[in-house]
């Protein structure tokens, strides 16, 4: 299993090695905003749309079922389809796209390539709030791989992500917009809908009341869809998720040493820029959901929150003037990540087993 780690880990560190360069050859556009060197985040983006569209569709949860789900697309009328399948219809139309190119990989591709896409968008949207290599860093070791499973749900977890900006900005209309088109990959997309019960107030800051209204809004929200829409479900595959009894999860427990940290730096993260505070209430809000998840049995939904992480941390790091307090988080930061990829993605985990060996689909490897 050498060689597979090995692409791995030099995934990761190309990928993060030219956004480092993005960042350092960054420039402004027209109203004055930094962005990022063009070249240097394409090849950073490349490199994993590469690795994890090119691989063989037996790595990563579910590739064989996309595969199947693939054949039966293109092979019956999309009428006949849907009286037995629920496929999103955006992700029916990438099989469709898929089949006319000629390769069912087209189909891994071109979900990697949007998925990428929308995550590299939104990571890039703050390059001048945080350090953007760190920022790729957590989102290549603690999020991507997760991704060769979830194909469905990556496009529309990426899209959503993107879209925060519009809430960010006060354009909720926008917003709307972008979670109805990311439901057409993945109908879970429309719980991002939660960000627009977030309010400012005369100083375009978000209110602290945000929380009561979250810690509200989210329970109620999952108790609706358990009650309201779950007794409405007759898919097979969905009746584990109904039969779920519980109430509050443990997973959050994970989360809380974060949520200490951003608490302790929430003054300082708030008189930065209203869009950390903004990723503060997301980070309550995956908090909140890995509490009472249980309520509907699926822990999924945080991923469309997960990625607020990915800006707190190294706004953090950026905002502590303390050297010695710097290196300390950063070594914390790292070793968390690494250790988290390891076994959340590999090792003896789960996914582990659908990961390794890598497979791609240009090239063999010798283990």
């Amino acid at each position: 299993m050498v060689a597979s780690y090995l692409i791995y880990i030099f995934t990761v560190f190309f990928a993060v090695l030219f956004a480092a360069l993005a960042q350092r050859y960054s420039s402004l556009d027209k109203e004055g905003k930094k962005i990022p060197n063009s070249l240097f985040l394409w090849l950073s983006m490349l490199i994993m749309i590469y690795i994890i569209g090119f691989r063989d569709m037996s790595v990563g949860v579910d590739g064989l079922n996309y595969y199947r789900n693939y054949i039966i697309a293109n092979n019956i009328d999309i009428i006949s389809y849907y009286q037995t399948y629920y496929t999103e219809p955006g992700f029916y139309l990438l099989y469709r796209i898929s089949y006319i190119l000629g390769d069912v990989q087209w189909l891994f591709i071109l979900s990697a390539a949007i998925t990428i896409f929308f995550f590299y968008k939104a990571l890039s949207y703050e390059i001048d709030k945080i350090n953007f290599t760190l920022a790729i860093f957590i989102f290549a070791t603690t999020q991507y791989f997760y991704y060769f499973g979830i194909m469905r749900m990556g496009i529309a977890v990426s899209i959503v992500v993107f879209a925060y900006r519009y809430i960010i900005e006060g354009r909720k209309k926008k917003f709307i917009m972008f979670v109805l088109f990311a439901t057409m990959f993945h109908y879970s997309a429309l719980f991002s809908v939660a960000l627009l019960f977030l309010s400012k107030n005369d100083k375009n800051l978000f209110k602290k009341s945000n929380l009561l209204k979250l810690a509200t809004v989210i329970p109620v929200g999952l108790l609706s869809v358990k009650y309201l829409i779950f007794p409405f479900i007759t898919i097979g595959r969905y009746q584990a998720y109904i039969e779920s009894s519980g109430v509050i999860g443990t997973s959050f427990i994970s989360s809380l040493p974060f949520l200490g940290l951003f608490l302790l730096h929430y003054n300082k993260l708030s008189k930065e820029s209203a869009n950390l505070q903004f990723y503060f209430f997301l980070f309550v809000i995956k908090v909140l959901t890995e509490i009472f998840a249980p309520l509907i049995g699926i822990g999924r939904m945080v991923w469309y929150v997960n990625l607020s992480i990915c800006f707190l941390f190294p706004a953090t790091i950026r905002l502590n003037k303390d050297k010695g307090v710097k290196a300390i988080l950063l070594l914390l930061l790292i070793s968390y990540c690494l250790i988290y990829s390891y076994y959340a993605y590999f090792g003896d985990s789960f996914r582990g087993e659908h990961m390794l060996p890598y497979k791609n689909v240009l090239f063999n490897l010798e283990e």
